[in-house]
Formats: C-alpha cells, structure tokens, sequence
C-alpha cells in the first residue's frame, strides 16, 4: 500500500505522512516537515519528531501517529463502519484524522459551512436513533462521518457543548469542546468512578480536567472538558499535546511498562532533564503518581500522562485525566498490578514506605519531599472524600457504589500514611 496526507498543526500546512509498503512494517512509514514550516521555525509535532529539514522514517514516524487512533473494539467498530481493514492504520488516519487530539489534523479539510453546523442534529437525537447499535464502539462511530478520532480503549465522541448545554457534533473544521464517554458495558460503574477521582483530585487542589456526569439517550455517561481546548464565548482555539508513549516513542500497544513500556524513571527523566520543564511540572508528575496510588488506579499506564504545547512551542504537563479507582472494581476484571511500577510492589493497594523511597531515587526526586507529599495528599483525599461522593449522588451517580469507593479511598490513605509514619 502507499499513500501520502498532508499534515497539518495548529490550523498549518506542516508536512506530509506517507506510506510505501505494508502498514504493519514500521520502515514503510515517513514523514517531512515543509520547507516553509522549518523555515518559520512553527512548533514541531512532538519531542519525537524535533523540527528539522530531514525527513523522518521508521518505528518512530508510526508510533507516533498510530498513538492519534482509538484502541481495542472501538477501533474494530469503527473500521466495520468504514469498511477498512484490520491493521491498517495508515487508512484509518485518512479518514478520521480531521479532528484528533490536540492541535494536529491529517487529511484534507472540510469546507462544511455554519449553516451545516445550525441542521445538525443534537447528540441525544443522533443516539436515541442509534440505540439498536449499543455495542462497544457504538458511540465513536457515530464521530465516523465527522472524521472525529480519539485515542484510547475506552468508547467516546468528541463533541460541541453549545452555550444553553446542548450537545452535537462538530461540523466541518470546528473544533469540539468537550468529550462523552458512555458508561462502560464491560464495567458497569466506570463512570462513576472516574467521577469521583477526577473530582477527588480537583477538591484537594490538583490539576484534573472538569467532568461531570450525565445521561443522554437513556444512557449514564460522563462529560468531560478538553484540556487541549480554549474555549471563548467567540470561539474555540486548540491546544497541542501528546502523551508520554509519542514523547517517549512507545507505540500504544507499549503502554504498560509490563509489556515493554515507558518506565517512571524514564518519564521523570523526559520531564527533568530533556524537556528541562522546571519545579512546577515535576511537582505536578510526583502529584500525579502520588494520587494515582492513593486512589488506588492499577491502569495509569503513558498514555494517561501527556503534555501540552502552545503555539509560542513552550511545553507543559497536561491536566490529570482518566483517574480511576480501579481497585474498587473486582479483581477478577481488573488487575491489581500498577500500569507503571511504583518501587517493588506487586498491586496498587499494597504500596509501602520502602516503595515510595525507591521511586524517588529512580526519579531523581529528594525520599524524604515524596513522603511528606505523599503523606499530604492522602490527608487531604481522607478529608475530602466523603463530601465529593455526596456531591456526586447528587448529580445522579449510584450511591451505593460511592459509598463502597469512598470507604475504599478512605482505608487506602489512611493505610499509606501508617506506612508513611
């Protein structure tokens, strides 16, 4: 197969993709930045991909791009719906790569006008249309025609959350503002969950992207705000980000550290020594590590980390996203083992004093500045916790299910600070 797409970032002509040769093998895969866009000096596409004149080929142009597309039976639906082949990534970023996550588009671009965007229908109607169709990917697919692609697992759609709280699709170039992500079929609850750790991580003054949950056509979901969004009441402009497997050069399928993925130290070492981002952001990965562990989220593996870019091409640690308290869920669905190990430890309910000392001295952080933050963060989870379930029920999440999660965060913090002294 060959194939050539134009590139685009922030809203820029930025290079080309092309493929000579099965998809499958990386050594088909290239990609050049124009001339023009060398030449002005424009933010590059990721730590990966530096700006420069030489084109770039290999494992390294299509695990990056290869990271932009959904995962698992979200993407299975999605090619079922467009009748492309499996493993064929190159085929599937043609069609759905108009609108991804951050400030990259790939593809040519639609000249829908605002008049389209005044017929489209809201997304309940779309849904309550499609509900025939519940399986897992349903809702991603509905983003087919719109060439919407979100990276991940999980089933989702990008969207427009109008002014009076209207849902729709974007249409043409527009930009969404927010994500829905329908409660999962596999995990009944996920929703919920997420809830509370988003929320739990806001209420003790971290940075989380806002979500709240809702229902639409029948069915629980959470909405959640892009962060690479900047959202005015006059317009919407993105933001780039990329997660730590395209920073680091991991495909997806290289997300967990078990199967060969990034490390923790490795992440730190990105943060502190290549992309030398200062005190705030390494506060902010330690914060983000910390919590994931209080929490008690086994599956805070790279690609649950990013970064974010602004146009002046100046990086930063990207709100916390996808935090989840994944041991509430039964341990014959999810495993218990961290995404990204934290010292020696074997499950994510089970972390000692000694495992939070090795992760500093991997990290290059000071054992006794982690303990004290960590100690910090699980008196402030214990003293928040119960409030934020209560203001979650009142929004409509399953009470009975706050209750058992709340009890679990609640034991786990307490548990951390006796191991901590």
């Amino acid at each position: 197969m060959t194939g050539r797409a134009a590139v685009r970032l922030f809203g820029r002509h930025a290079g080309e993709l092309g493929l000579e040769g099965e998809a499958a093998i990386p050594e088909s895969w290239r990609f050049e930045y124009a001339s023009d866009y060398v030449q002005a000096a424009a933010p590059a596409l990721s730590v990966s991909l530096p700006l420069r004149a030489a084109p770039f080929e290999g494992a390294v142009v299509r695990n990056w791009f290869c990271n932009l597309l959904p995962e698992g039976g979200v993407r299975e639906a999605i090619e079922r719906r467009l009748r492309i082949a499996p493993r064929e990534p190159f085929a599937l970023l043609e069609a759905i790569g108009g609108e991804c996550a951050g400030a990259v588009a790939i593809g040519a671009s639609d000249a829908r006008t605002d008049a389209a965007r005044r017929d489209e229908p809201d997304l309940e109607t779309l849904l309550a249309a499609q509900r025939h169709e519940a399986g897992e990917g349903a809702w991603a697919a509905l983003g087919v025609p719109h060439r919407l692609s979100l990276a991940g697992a999980q089933d989702k759609i990008a969207v427009v959350r109008e002014q009076d709280g209207r849902l729709r699709l974007p249409v043409g170039e527009e930009l969404s503002t927010h994500i829905v992500k329908p409660d999962s079929a596999r995990l009944p609850g996920l929703r919920d969950l997420e809830a509370l750790g988003l929320a739990l991580a806001r209420a003790i003054g971290l940075d989380a992207v806002a979500a709240e949950p809702i229902e639409l056509a029948g069915r629980k979901a959470l909405l959640v705000a892009r962060y690479d969004r900047v959202v005015q009441p006059s317009n919407v402009t993105r933001l780039h980000q990329e997660d730590f497997c395209q920073a680091l050069g991991y495909p997806p399928e290289l997300k967990y550290e078990s199967s060969g993925g990034p490390t923790l130290a490795a992440c730190a070492a990105l943060i502190r020594t290549e992309l030398r981002l200062g005190p705030v952001a390494l506060r902010g990965f330690l914060d983000w590590v910390a919590c994931n562990g209080l929490l008690g989220n086994a599956d805070a593996h790279a690609k649950n980390l990013a970064l974010l870019c602004g146009l002046d091409g100046r990086r930063r640690l990207a709100p916390f996203y996808d935090l989840v308290p994944t041991a509430v869920i039964a341990e014959s669905l999810v495993d218990r083992e961290p995404a990204l190990r934290i010292g020696q430890a074997r499950r994510i309910d089970r972390l000692g004093a000694d495992d939070w000392r090795a992760f500093a001295e991997a990290t290059g952080y000071a054992p006794r500045f982690v303990i004290r933050r960590v100690a910090e963060l699980a008196h402030a989870l214990r003293e928040h916790a119960a409030a934020t379930a209560d203001a979650l029920i009142s929004q409509g999440v399953d009470g009975a299910r706050m209750r058992r999660a709340v009890a679990f965060v609640e034991e786990n913090a307490g548990r951390a600070l006796r191991e901590l002294g």
